[in-house]
């Protein structure tokens, strides 16, 4: 692969901005939600500034083009994701999780592996923190993004639609 991936820095937070709002509507498109339904639509750049100072924001360039991202953060209270009694099950099993969120792929590379290297490379992220699992959330009727996932080793968990639409736990266990 031609790219290199980086760390992101609060002074990409203006162009992963935009890549994320590009792909939250093709995301919005596939799940059948509107754009409103999704926090990442309203985000502002101090948002994401923000979240490039707390968690690991992985980058990757073309040249000096972000193409793609993911965001990666450990969990050490993993209960505080349960929305159910089942999840809260689930997740009482691990003392620390990676959790996946902020994923994105510039339009023309879709479908082009790049969005396997980095969820691949966060799940390494999480393996070296010596996690149990890695989540994330997903709306559960967007079929390509849940085949996505499931590709990679990701299994629905349980969901909830508190946000407007039908929000689904995805975790790969590492155990």
């Amino acid at each position: 692969m031609p790219y290199t991936f980086r760390i992101a820095d609060v002074s990409d937070a203006p162009e992963l901005s935009r890549l994320l709002k590009c792909a939250m509507k093709t995301y919005c498109e596939g799940s059948g939600i509107s754009e409103a339904m999704l926090e990442a639509m309203n985000e502002d750049t101090a948002t994401i500034e923000d979240r490039i100072r707390r968690c690991t924001c992985l980058c990757c360039l073309d040249g000096n083009d972000i193409v793609g991202t993911i965001t990666f953060n450990t969990v050490d209270t993993p209960q505080k994701l349960s929305f159910s009694d089942k999840t809260l099950n689930y997740l009482s099993g691990f003392s620390k999780v990676g959790y996946i969120s902020r994923f994105a792929v510039r339009e023309d590379l879709r479908n082009s592996g790049l969005g396997i290297e980095l969820v691949n490379r966060a799940v390494e992220l999480a393996v070296k923190e010596d996690c149990g699992a890695v989540l994330l959330h997903s709306s559960a009727t967007n079929k390509s993004m849940v085949e996505f996932y499931r590709k990679r080793g990701f299994r629905l968990i349980d969901h909830e639609d508190s946000r407007g639409y039908d929000r689904g736990l995805f975790s790969n266990s590492l155990g």
